[in-house]
């Protein structure tokens, strides 16, 4: 391993959510503000560290092959990991600093002491996940390269849906203080982030730690407040319950100036019966009538969610209820996961199991279907006007980026446009065709 001194150059790296990611890039600026000099993961360092991820067996897998690979890469690195995988499995043999989904405010101070102690032994700082009672401050995070930012309001969650490891990885639902949210909200508009999306394990689950103080604060109150900062261009929702929509809500966040109307509502399966196996708290019913009030205040939202094909127990009539009730919403997009086993899930040990081969083409039928529906939004949009956050430029020079309600597009800028578009920009395009499942538009 290499030594003391010589340890400048680290690398990070995360699997799965945007949890995750801003994890990643909040430790990234701790190392940074030390001293230290970022390189990428693809580049030779002297510190890799990877935010792990316990979503699925795969992404377990990824997480193994990734320590690995960092090993080549410099067999003397100091090796870090962290994060779900890591809270649920002992990764010691593959890494010198193991911690979970806790302690990463310290975790900085613990590599730290490894560069001057040269790295003699592994540290392993594994606690309960259910221990955390507090949110955990990492700091202010950056994106490099990106015109949106990552915004953590809380960690955790109380759910206790039977298929998922996370709640059992993260811990309860533990929320961040408002003023520290507004404060890094700020930090980042002062950066020129056009868009600051929210995340979490469970963002609806804001202030359910506060019940039993003067607080009152909730979701809405975190997206009210945002609002209201000077210079805030785009706020952006993660991933929501269909069970936060109620009349309060959508009448609150109706009144926001920034707010983009694209609304990721978690579903999982368009068949009641399976949601009640996966101990869902919403009805497909209920889902609807989320989307009508949605779709009432905000008429183009442009609405997504996640499903989960081969659940133990999921026949052809409840996946083709699934594919009905896709049709029915009309999603803007849709995330398909096959079922994935997860130990100390109570999905891991129930009845009637579903072959692999079956899960594969429901999957595959169900992207179709996702691909279809994705083209059904664009051409309902056909010549509609959009501002569009630019985020890159293709080959072709077309510029690339997201509708508020979350299109993909791709605008062909006149060459001789005073001054020339820039990432980060937000402008106006015209939607006037469809190529695959991107809107193609004209920059007005």
């Amino acid at each position: 391993m290499a030594k003391g001194k010589c340890l400048m150059r680290f690398a990070v790296a995360s699997l799965g959510c945007k949890t995750n990611q801003y994890e990643m890039d909040a430790l990234a600026e701790s190392l940074r503000a030390r001293g230290l000099t970022i390189v990428g993961p693809d580049d030779e360092a002297d510190v890799y560290i990877l935010n792990t991820c316990t979503v699925t067996a795969e992404a377990e897998r990824k997480s193994r092959q990734t320590l690995r690979r960092f090993r080549r890469q410099n067999a003397n690195a100091l090796l870090v990991a962290c994060g779900c995988y890591s809270q649920r499995a002992d990764l010691s043999t593959l890494a010198n600093i193991t911690i979970g989904t806790g302690l990463r405010d310290q975790l900085a101070d613990l590599i730290l002491d490894a560069m001057e102690s040269e790295g003699e032994g592994n540290v392993s700082e594994i606690r309960p996940a259910c221990s955390w009672t507090c949110y955990e401050e990492l700091g202010a995070s950056a994106f490099p390269k990106e015109t949106r930012a990552f915004l953590k309001i809380q960690d955790g969650c109380n759910n206790r849906c039977t298929y998922c490891a996370i709640c059992l990885a993260r811990g309860p639902a533990r929320s961040r203080g408002l003023d520290n949210i507004i404060r890094e909200a700020k930090q980042l508009v002062a950066r020129g982030y056009s868009e600051i999306v929210l995340t979490g394990t469970n963002i609806n689950a804001y202030g359910v730690d506060f019940e039993h103080t003067a607080s009152c604060q909730d979701l809405a109150t975190v997206l009210e407040a945002l609002d209201r900062i000077e210079g805030i261009q785009r706020i952006r929702l993660g991933s929501l319950e269909s069970g936060t929509i109620n009349p309060d809500f959508v009448a609150r966040i109706k009144k926001l100036h920034h707010l983009c109307p694209s609304f990721h509502l978690s579903l999982q399966s368009g068949s009641d019966r399976i949601l009640k196996a996966m101990c869902r708290r919403d009805t497909t019913s209920e889902y609807l009538n989320a989307v009508h009030m949605l779709r009432e205040a905000f008429p183009s939202a442009g609405i997504t969610t996640d499903l989960i094909v081969g659940f133990p127990g999921e026949t052809q009539a409840d996946f083709l209820e699934t594919l009905a009730f896709c049709d029915q919403v009309k999603f803007v997009r849709i995330h398909v996961f096959r079922f994935s086993c997860r130990p100390g899930t109570r999905a891991a040990s129930m009845p009637g199991q579903v072959r692999k081969d079956l899960a594969i083409e429901r999957s595959q039928i169900l992207r179709t279907k996702a691909s279809e529906l994705a083209v059904l939004a664009i051409r309902e949009r056909m010549g509609e006007t959009r501002q569009v956050l630019v985020e890159r430029f293709d080959s072709q020079g077309r510029a690339e980026g997201y509708t508020p309600e979350y299109i993909y597009v791709k605008g062909l800028t006149r060459p001789d446009r005073k001054p020339p578009l820039v990432s980060g920009d937000i402008t106006l395009m015209r939607i006037i065709g469809v190529e695959e499942e991107t809107a193609l538009a004209e920059i007005l």
